[in-house]
């Protein structure tokens, strides 16, 4: 079968396909195997960064002509309102192309009606975070706003043939308000594993100017206040008394980073908290990992925070590390309580300091939960997987397209 006679598949998502890969490690392979029964068509923003070849190679890429800072939320505020701006646009062009098919692999408001006006029963859509809620939920002036925003998504979600879900609990939870459980297909973040491993310690250890008795526990990610950074920094440094050792090491950056490092110098904990910023490649947030004795993950315990597993969680296991995690419901599906980490209430400096210092004082706990971690991470997360549980259904709904 000739390229030209194949059906049509359009991929939307805003921050364009390099960073696609970058946060859902499987999108060059789905592309790589939808190419062998449609010809795939991506829609975003303009890349910042090199597309992967199974992407470059097997896709015809639509970028529109400017990129989105992740790293600034006034940057990713104006383009996300751009990139729904153009949805319409980038809806009718598709139409014209030909295509059959359309799949947003992203919760961006509003997004999933835009895209039922133009392609109704041929949308597949993803639901991973609920922006209303993380956005909004605590502010008293938008709190009806975020309400409204909430209703209309899940009014256009209920409707759609196909959703993919990041945790089990997401389609536990859209059962429960009305939602047809075979239309929802549940899949876990990727991991390449060729990018996130276990590596050599010393050499890390020694960038960071740690001691080999030092320990030292690792968070990374965007620097938003709903990740709770200034809770741990506070709960960490509560600790200094009982565990001089202990040391906190933040990667990243973000809106939160200067609040974050002035908690730091109010506390006078500077000897305690490192920042890295944002580490260039992902080799060197591999190596940073490595340094680390424990992996952190946390959130501030909002509704929305049950809905996903964070990256900081799939790349602290594929680094073979022990797990403290905040008790979430998507999280906790991965996090198995005394087997591959600890979970502890985000609102609970207690819980938290006491299930640290378990791990802190034992070696051979922090040993066992991270390679029975690292075992379970490379069941759930393989790319090769994942890639074959979101492709059946697509190819499955584009068949039914015609």
């Amino acid at each position: 079968m000739s390229m030209q006679s194949l059906p049509k598949i359009a991929l939307w998502f805003r921050y364009g396909p390099a960073e696609h890969a970058e946060l859902f490690n499987a999108m060059p392979e789905i592309v790589l195997r939808l190419s062998a029964h449609a010809q795939v068509h991506y829609f975003g923003l303009r890349s910042s960064k090199p597309v992967p070849d199974k992407i470059k190679n097997n896709a015809i890429i639509h970028s529109l002509p400017f990129s989105i800072e992740r790293a600034s939320s006034r940057d990713k505020f104006i383009k996300t309102a751009l990139w729904l701006f153009c949805l319409p646009g980038i809806a009718l062009r598709c139409r014209w192309l030909g295509v059959k098919t359309v799949y947003m692999d992203e919760t961006v408001p509003f997004s999933a009606w835009i895209g039922r006006v133009f392609y109704g029963p041929r949308l597949a859509f993803s639901v991973v975070d609920f922006f209303a809620n993380i956005y909004l939920s605590n502010n008293r002036l938008f709190r009806f706003v975020g309400r409204l925003m909430n209703a209309v998504d899940m009014a256009s979600w209920r409707r759609l043939p196909l959703i993919f879900t990041r945790v089990n609990y997401t389609k536990k939870y859209l059962v429960e308000n009305g939602f047809q459980a075979a239309r929802i297909v549940p899949v876990y973040d990727p991991c390449d594993f060729a990018l996130y491993h276990p590596a050599g310690r010393q050499p890390a250890r020694s960038r960071y100017r740690y001691q080999d008795d030092h320990i030292v526990l690792v968070s990374h990610g965007i620097m938003h206040p709903n990740k709770g950074n200034d809770r741990i920094i506070r709960w960490v440094s509560d600790l200094r008394e009982q565990c001089p050792l202990l040391r906190l090491l933040l990667i990243g950056d973000g809106p939160d980073m200067t609040r974050l490092r002035q908690i730091v110098g109010n506390l006078h904990a500077e000897d305690i908290v490192q920042f890295t910023s944002w580490l260039r490649s992902p080799a060197l947030l591999n190596e940073a990992l490595n340094a680390a004795d424990i992996g952190l993950v946390m959130r501030m315990g909002q509704e929305s925070d049950n809905f996903h597993v964070t990256g900081a969680l799939v790349h602290n296991m594929a680094c073979g590390l022990p797990v403290l995690a905040a008790r979430l419901q998507g999280v906790a599906e991965i996090v198995r309580e005394n087997e591959t980490g600890l979970l502890f209430d985000p609102n609970s400096r207690e819980e938290f300091s006491s299930k640290l210092m378990t791990l802190v004082q034992s070696r051979d706990l922090r040993s066992r939960y991270g390679a029975a971690g690292y075992k379970l991470a490379r069941e759930l997360f393989d790319v090769q997987a994942v890639a074959e549980k979101t492709v059946t259904p697509l190819l499955a709904l584009m068949k039914a397209a015609g």
